[in-house]
Formats: C-alpha cells, sequence, structure tokens
C-alpha cells in the first residue's frame, strides 16, 4: 500500500452527503425565489451543482493515500494542496464505520486523530477503503515505537496481537440500557419547544375542542408525547448500541457497535486517561452502571457525555472485576472515599437553593397562576440535588498512583479513576469565608478530548485538600 491511491468510488456519496449536510441551506434559498430574472435562477442552480455534485467530485479525485511502513501519507485539496505525513506513534484513535451499503463491498470508513487535530474534526478521514486499510494501520501502530512523554508500563508484558479479553453485550442487557437512558429528555424539551412554532389555528382548533375536558387532553397529551420521545431515544440506543463488543487486543482496547452503521473505535491503553463509572437516576435505583474511559480524541462524540463507554450496562456489584481484565490498572476491591468526604453538606444545599431561587421567582411573576404552584417544588428538587451532591463527593489516594474521585451532580453519580501520571494539574482554592472554617475547593484537571475535564470537589475538610495537592506536587 506503499503507492498512493485513491478511495473507492462510493467514496464519493460520503463527500456528497457531507456538502448536503453542510449547506443545506442553499435549498431552501432556491426554493424560496420566485418571480426573479431567470439568469438568477440559472445561476442559483449552477452555485447547487458546483456545490453538491462537481466539488465533491474534484475533492474525491484530488484525494489519495498512501499507508508506508512509518507513517500514513495523505495528499488533498482543490486549490490549495495538502500534504499530510502522520507516524502511527502519533496515533490517538482509529475510529473504523462501516455503513449499511458498504458492507457488500467490504468496504468503510476510516477516521484517524492524533493530539494536533482541529476541534470536531479529525486528522484523517478516508471515506470508502478495503478492511485491510485499517487492519494494517493497527498492525503498523502496534509495532511503532512508543512515544517519551507516553506512559506503557501498564501494559507491560502483554504480547501485541494477543486477545486478552473479550465482552459482548446480551440483548436482555441493551434491554435494560435502552430503557433507563434518559436521552429521550433532550428530544423531549425540543418537541414541546416546537409547540409554539405550530400555526395558531391548529393549536386554537385542539384547545376549542378540548376545553371541557381540559385537564385530561393536557395530561393525556404530555403522556404521549413523553411515550414518543421515549420510543424514539429507545430504538436509536438499540440501533446504536447493537451487538456491542469490547475487546482487548494486546495494549489495544477496541468497541464496536451499531447496525445501521458498524462503528469501530481503537484506542491503545496507554492514550486512556481516565475511567469513569456513571448512574443516572434510573440506573442508580437499579444498582446498574456504565463504564466509560476518557480519551484525548474526539472519537467518542456521539457517545453518552461524549467519552467512549466501554460497558453499556453492568451490576455494580461487578463492574469492576468485569472490567479489571479490560483495564488492569483499576483495582478490583470497593475504594475508599474517605478521604475526600464533605463534612458539611448545608453549603451545597445553600448553593443550589441560590442557583434556583432566581428563575423560579421570575417565572412566577410572569406566570403567576402556574409559577408559584411550581415555586415550592423547586425549592424541593433544589434542596434534594444540592443534598445529593454533598453527601456523594468523597475519593482518596489508591496504590500510591491513582486517585479515585466521585460527584454527584443532577441526581447523577460519576465516579472517576485517574493515573497519577494522567493528571494534569491539581489546584486548590479558598475563599475568604471559607479559611474560618477551614474548608477549601479541590480541582483535578485531566484531559479530554480537545480540552480538558476538570473535577471539582467542593467544601472538602482543607487539611486532605491539602494533602492531595501537596502529595502531587511531590509525585508528578
Amino acid at each position: 500500500m506503499t503507492t498512493p491511491r485513491r478511495t473507492n468510488i462510493l467514496g464519493l456519496i460520503q463527500h456528497i452527503a457531507t456538502a448536503i449536510k453542510d449547506y443545506w441551506y442553499l435549498f431552501v434559498i432556491l426554493l424560496a425565489q420566485n418571480g426573479v430574472p431567470g439568469f438568477i435562477l440559472w445561476g442559483g442552480i449552477f452555485l447547487m451543482l458546483l456545490v453538491f455534485l462537481i466539488w465533491p467530485i474534484l475533492k474525491w479525485v484530488t484525494l489519495t493515500y498512501a499507508v508506508t511502513s512509518d507513517a500514513l501519507i495523505i495528499h488533498s485539496g482543490i486549490l490549495v494542496r495538502h500534504h499530510e505525513h502522520i507516524p502511527y506513534a502519533r496515533i490517538q484513535t482509529l475510529q473504523r464505520k462501516q455503513w449499511f451499503y458498504l458492507q457488500p463491498f467490504h468496504l468503510e470508513e476510516v477516521q484517524i486523530e492524533t493530539a494536533s487535530h482541529e476541534e470536531g474534526k479529525p486528522e484523517a478521514r478516508l471515506a470508502a477503503v478495503p478492511l485491510t486499510v485499517a487492519q494494517e494501520i493497527n498492525r503498523l501502530r502496534q509495532a511503532a515505537p512508543a512515544s517519551a512523554t507516553l506512559t506503557p508500563d501498564v501494559v507491560k508484558g502483554v504480547p501485541v496481537n494477543t486477545p486478552t479479553a473479550h465482552y459482548q453485550i446480551s440483548l436482555a442487557d441493551l434491554i435494560k440500557f435502552s430503557l433507563t437512558s434518559l436521552i429521550f429528555l433532550p428530544f423531549l424539551l425540543v418537541l414541546l419547544g416546537l409547540y409554539d412554532k405550530l400555526p395558531h389555528s391548529w393549536t386554537n382548533l385542539l384547545v376549542n375542542e378540548a376545553s371541557h375536558l381540559a385537564i385530561l387532553f393536557l395530561i393525556g397529551s404530555l403522556i404521549i408525547i413523553i411515550g414518543l420521545t421515549w420510543l424514539v431515544a429507545f430504538v436509536g440506543t438499540l440501533l446504536h448500541y447493537y451487538r456491542f463488543t469490547l475487546t482487548r487486543d494486546g495494549d489495544q482496547l477496541h468497541t464496536a457497535k451499531g447496525l445501521v452503521q458498524r462503528n469501530t473505535i481503537s484506542a491503545p491503553l496507554d492514550r486512556i486517561q481516565a475511567l469513569r463509572f456513571k448512574q443516572n437516576p434510573l440506573r442508580r435505583g437499579l444498582h446498574l452502571q456504565t463504564v466509560q474511559v476518557l480519551l484525548a480524541s474526539k472519537a467518542a462524540a456521539k457517545d453518552d457525555d461524549n467519552d467512549l463507554t466501554i460497558l453499556p450496562v453492568i451490576n455494580e456489584r461487578v463492574a469492576r472485576d468485569t472490567i479489571h481484565p479490560f483495564v488492569d490498572w483499576l483495582p478490583t476491591q470497593t475504594p475508599s472515599l474517605t478521604e475526600l468526604q464533605v463534612s458539611r453538606t448545608w453549603y451545597q444545599i445553600r448553593n443550589a437553593v441560590l442557583t434556583v431561587l432566581l428563575p423560579a421567582l421570575l417565572i412566577a411573576w410572569l406566570w403567576p397562576t402556574i409559577g408559584w404552584w411550581l415555586f415550592p417544588i423547586w425549592l424541593i428538587i433544589a434542596v434534594a440535588a444540592g443534598r445529593f451532591a454533598a453527601r456523594h463527593t468523597g475519593g482518596g489516594r489508591l496504590q500510591h498512583e491513582l486517585l479515585v474521585l466521585q460527584t454527584g451532580h443532577f441526581f447523577t453519580l460519576d465516579q472517576t479513576f485517574v493515573p497519577l501520571q494522567n493528571i494534569q494539574s491539581v489546584r486548590l482554592s479558598q475563599s475568604i469565608w471559607m479559611k474560618h472554617t477551614h474548608l477549601a475547593h479541590l480541582t483535578i484537571d485531566i484531559r479530554r478530548g480537545n480540552g480538558n475535564q476538570a473535577i471539582r470537589l467542593r467544601y472538602l475538610p482543607q487539611q486532605n485538600a491539602q494533602a492531595i495537592y501537596d502529595w502531587y506536587r511531590t509525585h508528578s
């Protein structure tokens, strides 16, 4: 594969689809042109042909790639030529996407991310290439010498290309994961927001027809809307995580999922920044957890919270034992969280109440009929959220080189395990009022995606927070 070659002609479909996604509004502008001179109309048609057909063809023709022994080389550009040389040791993640129409031809899309790629955009994207391309890149990537800035000691002794662990989600677990997902809430808010966009004649007709059953109509409509959005989210989650598999192959983790589009992500173990156990309110009640890894790439942008999911759902009692063969620096025993516990819950409750107080008063003033009825509900939720955040803040040092941090926000519990070498910085902050109570805030910065993940534990005993700060200064 050392000779430069083009992607398959089916890759042209991807270029056209990208153009439509980016410039769809040109269709709207053209359709809105009524009674314009003919030359303007034909000019608009030519512009659309250029944007949606001619330009994608030129992009496909001018893009070539070569898989050499030391790097992936890509030549692209129409008016300005670009030449990219990507050493295999610099690759953060390798993502493979196989749409259903590519499967019969044994083709797939390959996306490559390095630490220097642009925000939300992979360093390299090959729209339709044979399956052997990604396999060859993975082989050369594992054989490439690691960068001196990395810490591969966590995977020492693991022979390359030797599968050491495998997991595939069962149908029952996939259904549990889809049923307990809260992804339908954003869809619900969007759908409710569309109500004001409907023609007033429609909404007035609905209200007039159901005026004698106003309460029942409102309740029934709300139930139907919630049910529809939940059903759409349920089916979407099933399709997205269909036949989810996790494999450890030497020093690489591979996840694969999806029915309409089979999405495979490969990441070296030494590129994992942290490991997170997450529980939303529904899964907490059922003692279920979702396990994710924080990567220095955007490969998992479509996963929950933009982090790579490696175990969609699992019972919390066996979660650490199940994940240990894949990430062997994770301890299997239950971690102690007492070192960084909050001693006074009042401060978190006060902050939560102050956060919702002004919006709640504003709603009550603008819509007094329903606003004052909702006002005590807002306060009760705020008190409960503040108490939850305070009671579930915790953490501590494990094995002298591992830090566990637990936070609670919006009734969601996050427990994050961070190796010492992956901590970017530690901050200790204290207001003038906190000095008298001997409390402090501790912030741990971790690289995540193209930016930073700041995990903040608030109102900790100053002595304990200072101990973590000194520990990091001494050992980093």
